[in-house]
């Protein structure tokens, strides 16, 4: 058994639940992101059907704003439990 063989029967294994983990982490995220996006811009085109005052003072109050920074708590919070998962998933 050579060296390179025992190093690679070591770091085989690591490297393959590495590029596990970060295949499922893309895919949550990207999937997160998406079901915001459409979330957010459903809840757009329904504040679009109101009349121009009540929307101007939506605007006003903030209401968009708030429309972006729900959906990107939701998003970081998707995040945030994916790396800790990973480090978890590593780390035993």
């Amino acid at each position: 058994m050579t060296w390179a063989v025992w190093l690679l029967g070591l770091v085989q294994p690591l490297i393959v639940n590495a590029l596990i983990a970060l295949g499922v982490g893309v895919l949550t995220v990207s999937g997160i992101d998406l079901a915001v996006n459409q979330a957010l811009s459903w809840l757009t085109s329904s504040v679009g059907g109101l009349t121009a005052d009540l929307a101007s003072v939506l605007a006003i109050g903030g209401i968009f704003q708030g429309f972006g920074y729900i959906g990107g708590a939701i998003s970081a919070r998707v995040a945030m439990a994916g790396a800790s998962s990973m480090k978890k998933f590593f780390i035993k």
